[in-house]
């Protein structure tokens, strides 16, 4: 009985020989952060902020002056102009909120539509790496967990396969 407990231990031990895992760990986020295309991503999503932001300010700047009117003029005015007057600054500033959440739609979409391809180019280049240097897992360390503590850093293997 020792000896079959012996040679079923070196048999694991054999067998486990042979297929060692490799493991890799890197910070994808950082990775996406440096390559050369995210600065035009962001040069053009800061365009479109500057231009949403120019049509808030007009925006505002007119509700502010008819809220100014309105207030100069509400004492003199007959309650159906008041009225009037009360639903026009509410539809205005109703718009305006209204315009403040399409923006943020607006550059939330477009920054993902920007970073989509990179993303794709990033995680081909890290399952290249993973190929070619027999990894079999490569752990992403920028979600904030670390599912591995060691391992090879492949963060320089994934940047020269995109070229950086």
């Amino acid at each position: 009985m020792k000896h079959f407990l012996l040679f079923t231990l070196m048999a694991i031990l054999g067998m486990s020989d042979g297929v060692a895992q490799k493991f890799g760990h890197l910070d994808a986020q950082e990775i996406l952060m440096t390559l050369p295309e995210r600065a035009d991503a962001q040069a053009s999503i800061e365009a479109a902020a500057a231009e949403y932001e120019a049509e808030v300010s007009r925006m505002q700047a007119e509700l502010e002056t008819k809220f100014a009117d309105y207030q100069a003029k509400e004492a003199t005015w007959p309650d159906a102009i008041l009225q009037q007057k009360q639903r026009e600054l509410q539809q205005l500033d109703a718009g305006l909120q209204e315009f403040g959440v399409t923006i943020q739609n607006d550059l939330s979409q477009m920054e993902q539509q920007l970073l989509a391809p990179m993303i794709e180019r990033v995680r081909n280049a890290i399952e290249a790496v993973g190929r070619e240097q027999g990894f079999t897992y490569i752990f992403d360390t920028s979600t904030g967990v670390t599912l591995y503590n060691g391992g090879d850093d492949v963060t320089d293997l994934v940047k020269t396969k995109l070229g950086m």
